[in-house]
């Protein structure tokens, strides 16, 4: 009997990089970041390359501070990969949604729905929230 392995991999798509500086890069395309467009590139290289997912993590705050942090920027993931999902057909898509602020029936009404434009190629990346920033924005003064 053959045991079959497999490695699935894929990539993070974190805007113009993942290290606080890298926006400062020359070559960053830190002027791309509002334009869903270069996502949809970034997925469609991915794909080519045959990876099995692309995936965005996401945050419920924006902690830029300064100008020498990384700009606080970055699309809705479920957004995102709906826009992505009309130019790829077969790279998985995974979202991140946190389960401490999005209630159970909105999480899992956007989650069928990019399923059902993606012909069932979602993923979902649970996490739970963690910092009092983040609590603030949903009207609460610390986790």
């Amino acid at each position: 009997m053959t045991n079959n392995h497999f490695l699935n991999i894929g990539v993070l798509l974190y805007g113009c990089g993942h290290h606080q500086a890298a926006w400062r890069m020359k070559d960053s395309n830190i002027e791309d970041i509002g334009n869903i467009s270069y996502y949809q590139h970034l997925a469609q290289i991915a794909e080519k390359g045959l990876l099995d997912i692309v995936f965005f993590a996401d945050n419920q705050a924006f902690n830029a501070s300064d100008n020498t942090t990384m700009p606080a920027f970055w699309f809705d993931p479920i957004i995102n990969l709906s826009a992505i999902a009309q130019v790829t057909s077969h790279i998985g898509l995974v979202p991140t949604i946190s389960s401490t602020f999005s209630n159970p029936f909105t999480a899992s009404r956007q989650l069928l729905s990019l399923d059902y434009l993606s012909h069932g190629r979602v993923g979902w990346n649970l996490v739970t929230s963690m910092t009092d920033i983040e609590a603030q924005n949903h009207s609460l003064q610390y986790l």
